[in-house]
């Protein structure tokens, strides 16, 4: 369970973004997203994120801390912090550190004249000009068919498919949104989106049964 759950942060570490698209205007704004994250009902963690938007140009500083407890012991614990600048729909850089566990990692890119230049390790890679992360705040990101995974650096293929109109709790209360269904190689999950474009929900099954959830609980404009 700790394995497929590790892979799943993973796949999220970075992109638990709300709705940036409905922020964009003339000038410069900053709002403030706060997740919970749920494990078989129980909240395991947060992740907020501050996110900068100004015409097409977006920054976005994300943290997250997670901690599963087995028996009163920490059994798993994950924390994140990480850094990207978006131009239109398009990644232009990114750093990403990661605490997975015990074991460090950090991925940087960034885009020149070529395209997108991604470091993680030992390895060097060029990527598109134009790429997505697993940035669920943006609606464009179910049209696409690869999405960077921002944790470990891995340019994955990815399957979305619009599932109709479904009901899911936020915050205590049974909400009509869009359902999603995303699948990779490694993992799949059901997304929720509100009418206006909110991205407020997320759950995957894990090995042995166990459930993972994510839910918007604050949205806030300094």
């Amino acid at each position: 369970m700790k394995k497929n759950m590790a892979r799943l942060i993973a796949a999220l570490g970075l992109c638990f973004l709300g709705s940036v698209a409905a922020i964009a205007s003339s000038t410069s704004q900053q709002q403030i997203f706060d997740f919970t994250v749920f494990l078989d009902g129980d909240p395991v963690g947060q992740h907020v994120f501050r996110v900068e938007s100004s015409k097409a140009e977006k920054s976005v500083h994300s943290e997250a801390a997670f901690s599963v407890k087995f028996l009163m012991i920490n059994a798993y614990r994950y924390q994140h912090q990480a850094n990207e600048t978006w131009e239109d729909n398009c990644l232009t850089s990114l750093k990403a550190s990661t605490q997975d566990n015990g074991t460090d990692s950090v991925v940087e890119g960034k885009t020149n004249g070529t395209g997108f230049l991604l470091k993680r390790e030992l390895v060097q890679e060029m990527l598109p000009s134009c790429i997505m992360t697993f940035a669920y705040w943006n609606p464009d990101m179910l049209k696409q068919s690869r999405l960077l995974n921002p944790q470990t650096g891995e340019y994955v293929d990815v399957e979305i498919t619009p599932k109709g109109r479904d009901r899911v709790e936020v915050k205590g209360n049974k909400t009509t949104a869009n359902r999603y269904h995303l699948k990779t190689r490694q993992f799949d999950m059901e997304l929720w989106y509100a009418d206006n474009g909110d991205w407020i929900a997320l759950d995957s099954r894990l090995e042995g049964g166990h459930i993972l959830k994510y839910r918007l609980e604050g949205l806030k404009n300094p």
